[in-house]
């Protein structure tokens, strides 16, 4: 069962009027070939979190609302995912370094392709540092001028459907 602190800073979230989505615990996830501590499986409407998350609410919170946001992606609709994507392409053409997560750092490190994925873990682990209760992480590489735009974009956007 989860810990509702975990849970808290989902509150802001506006809940689609679809079923609930699970949280399952799986010590096997993977990413392709990559272990991993989390996976949301959209249309079974599930988030699977590694076990050892249970030991770290912080962590925890920061992975789970990423996935969470997996949801709101396939829910946000063409024309604002095309508006995060341009966001993404005014920072790369700038020099961008860094990410706000892993997800989103090591398929920045391999564009120009698969730039859709890209978008997508950049736009969950931008979510997962605003709106998790993780404040400071060492995944939290992307400089603060380029954190800033994207804070402002994410302010910009109705209640968030899940």
């Amino acid at each position: 069962m989860m810990n509702s602190t975990w849970a808290s800073p989902l509150s802001g979230l506006s809940p689609s009027s679809s079923k609930p989505v699970d949280i399952l615990w799986n010590g096997a996830l993977r990413d392709g070939s990559r272990e991993a501590l989390a996976g949301a499986d959209i249309r079974r409407r599930e988030i699977h979190l590694h076990p050892c998350l249970q030991d770290d609410p912080d962590e925890c919170s920061r992975v789970l609302t990423h996935e969470l946001f997996h949801f709101a992606w396939v829910r946000l609709g063409n024309p604002r995912r095309a508006e995060w994507k341009a966001l993404l392409q005014v920072e790369l053409a700038a020099g961008a370094r860094g990410e706000l997560g892993w997800s989103s750092e090591w398929r920045k490190q391999r564009l120009p392709a698969r730039f859709a994925e890209y978008a997508c873990e950049s736009f969950c682990d931008t979510a997962a540092w605003l709106y998790s209760t993780c404040r400071d992480h060492e995944e939290y590489t992307l400089a603060v001028r380029w954190r800033t735009r994207r804070k402002a974009w994410f302010d910009g956007l109705p209640p968030l459907p899940y």
